[in-house]
């Protein structure tokens, strides 16, 4: 049986293509994702607001020089999902009115509008999953950390401890290639002494991939321990009171093309809007 998750599993992944999305500024990205992931969320079951939106990716997949493949393989997993949801969306969506009802049995019923809604939420998700890894392809980690800590930069007159999560979720991330890489290398161990994963039912099936979760679980706490040992022997102490105010390696500079994006992100979410606003009428 071939395990490959690593090579399907793209999410978090830094690509270095020198692209003029690539040289923008951290926090304009952050903005302009922001913006069209809002623009995502407040568009209705407009299809020409979902036009507009969908533009504005092929636009970003362009200019990004992400190959498309790599784009598509990340989604695959994701494609798997949204059409058990997608299923299940058309299935069990309520039929006021037997006008635009296609199919019918129990509780079971295919309409126009359930199939409407279904395509819907399947655009909606593959888009948000698309900001957001797009953002991760184009932007290293320590990037993001940078420009977040910097736009969260006012939360601490409020006592809120910006180095520390930020800290916290660019550690989550990191972890996300290195825990599917030691799932694969287990699952690849396993299969090697003749265990099969695609064989039995579903207790069983789920009885064999518990005897990976425990020691991956195990490794990722050992993780855990090595970096928490690594960070004190480095004598790291985020932003605790009294500790000396960190630099940066790199400084963030806000330049006229960084505003220009944020500014077309800005004019292609409100378009979206606009549109969902006008068909919705």
């Amino acid at each position: 049986m071939a395990v490959e998750f690593a090579r399907d599993i793209t999410f978090g992944q830094y690509l270095n293509l020198r692209s003029p999305i690539h040289r923008l500024d951290p926090r304009a990205k952050m903005l302009a994702v922001a913006a069209l992931m809002l623009a995502t969320f407040l568009s209705r079951t407009s299809f020409a607001a979902y036009g507009v939106l969908l533009l504005a990716a092929a636009v970003i997949q362009a200019v990004s020089r992400v190959p498309l493949s790599y784009t598509l393989r990340g989604m695959r997993l994701l494609f798997n999902t949204m059409l058990i949801i997608f299923a299940f969306q058309v299935l069990f969506y309520p039929t006021p009115s037997p006008a635009g009802t296609l199919w019918s049995w129990w509780i079971l019923s295919i309409s126009l509008e359930g199939l409407r809604q279904g395509v819907v939420l399947l655009v909606r998700v593959v888009l948000l999953y698309y900001w957001t890894s797009t953002l991760m392809y184009t932007t290293p980690l320590m990037d993001l950390a940078d420009g977040l800590e910097v736009m969260c930069e006012p939360l601490k007159r409020l006592r809120v401890p910006v180095n520390e999560l930020v800290m916290v979720a660019v550690i989550a991330l990191k972890f996300v290639p290195l825990l599917v890489a030691e799932l694969e290398r287990l699952i690849k161990a396993q299969a090697a002494r003749g265990e099969r994963f695609d064989q039995g039912g579903l207790l069983q099936r789920a009885r064999k991939v518990g005897g990976i979760l425990i020691p991956l679980f195990v490794n990722a706490l050992n993780r855990a321990e090595l970096l928490t040992t690594a960070m004190n022997a480095r004598c790291y102490r985020g932003g605790a009171p009294g500790a000396p105010r960190r630099t940066k390696r790199r400084v963030l500079t806000f330049r006229g093309a960084d505003a220009l994006a944020v500014a077309l992100a800005l004019l292609l979410s409100a378009a979206a809007v606009l549109a969902s606003r006008i068909a919705g009428v």
